[in-house]
């Protein structure tokens, strides 16, 4: 899909939703949704890292968790367009590529092609549900926070 289609579905897909939160309950509802966690995920642990690596297929479209911290994020393989936040324009990508995103940041995806997306933590964790605990932010729970919390968060201050 060209870049300006690309964007031009983002920017639609936005207007309609004032939130990728509000979209992410709207899609739940398409006849095509596939779940909570419809791709496959692989949860590799080694020496104090959790690496999270999803396998997402050619023409889909999906908003991830929003994450409390600064994460470190890989394409390995394939070719995305990623919606980072407010005020910012989809970036294309292509693998392998090497990215990080912002404290409180929740991205949106398309992929061009079959795609290999990495999320990178630091925690000797190897319990799924605490690592989430740990490092993703519950949309209701991110909603509660006052501006003073939500800044300081951005800030990468840790709680």
């Amino acid at each position: 899909m060209d870049d300006l289609v690309v964007q031009k579905l983002f920017l639609d897909l936005l207007e309609k939703h004032p939130s990728l939160y509000d979209l992410e309950k709207e899609m739940a509802k398409w006849p095509e949704a596939e779940g909570e966690n419809p791709y496959p995920l692989e949860h590799i642990f080694s020496g104090g890292v959790y690496i999270r690596q999803m396998t997402a297929p050619a023409g889909s479209l999906a908003i991830g968790k929003r994450h409390r911290y600064e994460t470190c994020n890989m394409i390995l393989k394939g070719e995305c367009s990623v919606y980072m936040g407010e005020n910012e324009s989809p970036t294309r990508i292509k693998a392998p590529f090497l990215f990080t995103s912002k404290p409180m940041t929740k991205k949106m995806c398309y992929f061009h092609e079959e795609t290999i997306f990495v999320n990178i933590h630091p925690t000797k964790e190897t319990d799924l549900e605490k690592i989430e605990d740990e490092f993703i932010i519950p949309e209701e729970e991110y909603l509660l926070l006052n501006n003073d919390k939500i800044k300081q968060l951005k800030q990468g201050v840790r709680q």
